[in-house]
């Protein structure tokens, strides 16, 4: 039997590692909001597995998984991941058979446990055409994808990645905002003290107010005091709270997972709800 060869490096790997870092996912605890992709991924393909992960330059660190019992890891080394060779392509990489397969049929998950043998991988591709990872389903036996499944499945895992680069981008929106408002707060004289600063940020993020909290901003004229004796935001506290790019209008909300109206009738659709 021939040596399995791990993949060529993407040309753009180095662009490309960029992006997985600025995620901020990789070794991030679990969230349950990875989870509704995997399980559509399992509902669509009608596969028994599914998983979905980052890879950067040495790992593939997975967000969410189903995985057989001798495979109940959080990541795997990147030169033993079937998806390595799914990051030099933002299309889907589908194999019904990987036995047959010329390169994935001596990899260690085809030859031994949990001895996968349909396997479809579909890009995580950000905006700038980088590859963070994979969403993808298996199966232990030949399976063949329809060209609505796999247009279907190809969409989910673009709503995965959109997910991820909004999220991205919400963090490093609120991380600037918070510099900017921390380097302002320093020029107003009665907020100088950075316990007193924080006090009033967490007001302006509508964390509600304590009685001690109006005591020690009362001189600042930013805050007023409510019917408890609380502290509230004053007029010139919004005001202030406006121009820091803190008031609710700044920021965009994103309501829903699947904000496609469309691929979520496609989805219901395909699983016959």
């Amino acid at each position: 039997m021939s040596q399995f060869i791990p993949a060529k490096k993407p040309a753009n790997e180095v662009p490309r590692l960029r992006s997985v870092h600025r995620t901020g996912l990789m070794d991030s605890a679990h969230s349950d909001r990875f989870d509704i992709y995997t399980d559509l991924m399992r509902r669509l393909s009608g596969f028994p597995v599914a998983y979905c992960g980052l890879i950067d330059e040495a790992r593939q660190y997975f967000l969410s998984h189903n995985f057989p019992q001798c495979m109940q890891v959080p990541e795997v080394p990147r030169d033993q991941t079937l998806c390595q060779f799914a990051l030099t392509q933002p299309t889907p990489y589908i194999v019904a058979d990987m036995r047959l397969h010329e390169k994935l049929s001596v990899h260690p998950l085809v030859t031994g446990e949990p001895r996968f043998v349909a396997w479809a991988a579909f890009p995580l591709v950000t905006a700038e055409g980088h590859v963070l990872g994979t969403l993808c389903a298996t199966d232990y036996e030949p399976r063949h994808l329809t060209a609505d499944q796999i247009e279907i499945m190809r969409r989910v895992a673009s709503e995965l990645a959109l997910v991820i680069e909004a999220q991205v981008e919400l963090r490093e929106a609120s991380a600037r905002r918070f510099a900017s408002a921390l380097s302002q707060l320093s020029d107003q004289p009665s907020l100088d003290r950075t316990e007193t600063a924080v006090r009033y940020l967490r007001l302006c993020e509508g964390t509600p107010g304590s009685a001690d909290d109006y005591h020690r901003l009362a001189a600042s004229g930013l805050v007023d005091k409510g019917p408890a004796g609380e502290a509230v935001l004053s007029a010139l506290g919004r005001n202030l709270q406006s121009r820091l790019g803190l008031a609710p209008s700044g920021f965009a909300a994103r309501r829903t997972v699947l904000s496609s109206d469309a691929l979520m009738a496609d989805l219901l659709d395909l699983v016959g709800v």
